[in-house]
């Protein structure tokens, strides 16, 4: 299984990720999100269900990804995000900047 898939159609896109967004990786995924977004997209999903952690350099790539989204008005959310990832995110107040939905039926850690 390819480590990025992308589904996109007219200004939406989904990108699946599966495997830690890490550093090695978003330097990966960093030209394929310009990709994305210099292509007209507006409305993209990271989706994050296969994925079990995320350093300092996916947080800084996310951040880059919703900064250029929302310089030509467009809105990101990360979905299928595990109880541990989105408690982080919680922790680092990225929940003010991002939309983030858990795993169905995975609520969040108290």
């Amino acid at each position: 299984m390819a480590s990025i898939q992308i589904e996109q159609n007219e200004t939406r896109a989904v990108v699946r990720l599966n495997e830690p967004l890490t550093s090695a990786f978003a330097a990966e995924l960093r030209p394929r999100l310009q990709e994305v977004v210099a292509t007209g997209t507006t409305q993209l999903a990271i989706d994050l269900s296969s994925v079990d952690l995320v350093d300092s350099a996916g947080i800084g790539l996310l951040i880059a990804a919703r900064n250029s989204l929302a310089k030509v008005g467009g809105t990101m959310r990360i979905i299928g995000v595990s109880a541990e990832i989105q408690h982080l995110f919680k922790v680092m107040r990225l929940d003010r900047h991002f939309q983030i939905e858990g795993i169905q039926g995975v609520g969040s850690p108290s």
